[in-house]
C-alpha cells in the first residue's frame, strides 16, 4: 500500500482520531512489506499474518491482538515529534501487543524489582502504566525483567528476520487493552493535527 504524504495530512486534519486509526493503522494494509519489500497486497498481509503467526507463538498473545504500527505501516511517522519522518534503513519497527495478562504479568516484574539503582526509569516506566502501555526499551534496561522477556522474544526476533527479511530493528509496545492503543495514538493524532497547517 503505497501512502501518499498530503493524504495523511489531509486526513488527520478532516477524519476523527477513531476513523484515522481504522483507515490507516488497524486495516491489514502494510506498507513495508508491500513498498519496502516490492510485494503485493496480497503478499503483504500473508506477510503480516506469519508476523502473527510468529508472535503468537513465542509469546503466546492472540493472533489477532498484534499489529504493526509506526512508519513501517504506513511509511512516515506519526510521533508528534518526528513531523511525518519517512521510513528508512535505520528506522525501526513498531508492533505493538494487546494484552492484559502480558502487561499485567510484566508490571508485576517491574514492581517485584522495584530498586534504587533503577530510579531513573521509573517516572517513564509509572507514567505509561498509568495510560496503559509498557514500552520494552525501557523495561529491558531492569536486569531482573529482561532475561524473562528475552526468553519470549528472541526466537520471536530470529525467526521474524529469517522468515520475513526483517532487518531493521524491532520495538515492541505492550498495551493493557485496545482502549489504552487507541487512546495512545488517537491523543498523538490530536498532537500532530495542532502542528499540521494544510
Amino acid at each position: 500500500m503505497n501512502y501518499i504524504l498530503e493524504e495523511i495530512k489531509q486526513d488527520i486534519d478532516i477524519l476523527s482520531g477513531k476513523d484515522f486509526l481504522i483507515k490507516y493503522i488497524l486495516r491489514s494494509n502494510n506498507w513495508y512489506f508491500s513498498k519496502h519489500q516490492d510485494q503485493t497486497e496480497e503478499f503483504a498481509v500473508r506477510q503480516m499474518d506469519t508476523l502473527k503467526e510468529i508472535l503468537n507463538k513465542n509469546i503466546g498473545v492472540a493472533f489477532h491482538n498484534i499489529i504493526m504500527v509506526g512508519s513501517g505501516k504506513i511509511g512516515y511517522s506519526l510521533s508528534p515529534q518526528k513531523n511525518f519522518k519517512e521510513f528508512n534503513d535505520d528506522s525501526d519497527i513498531d508492533i505493538a501487543i494487546i494484552s492484559s495478562k502480558l502487561f499485567e504479568f510484566i508490571w508485576e516484574k517491574l514492581r517485584d524489582e522495584y530498586s534504587i539503582k533503577y530510579i531513573h526509569n521509573y517516572n517513564t516506566i509509572a507514567s505509561s502504566i498509568y495510560r496503559g502501555f509498557i514500552n520494552e526499551k525501557n523495561f529491558i534496561s531492569i536486569d531482573e525483567v529482561r532475561p524473562i522477556w528475552n526468553d519470549k522474544i528472541n526466537n520471536a526476533n530470529k525467526e521474524i528476520q529469517n522468515k520475513l527479511s526483517i532487518y531493521n530493528s524491532i520495538n515492541y509496545r505492550i498495551y493493557r487493552s485496545w482502549e489504552d492503543l487507541e487512546s495512545y495514538h488517537i491523543n498523538g493524532l490530536r498532537k500532530l493535527k495542532d502542528g499540521i497547517s494544510i
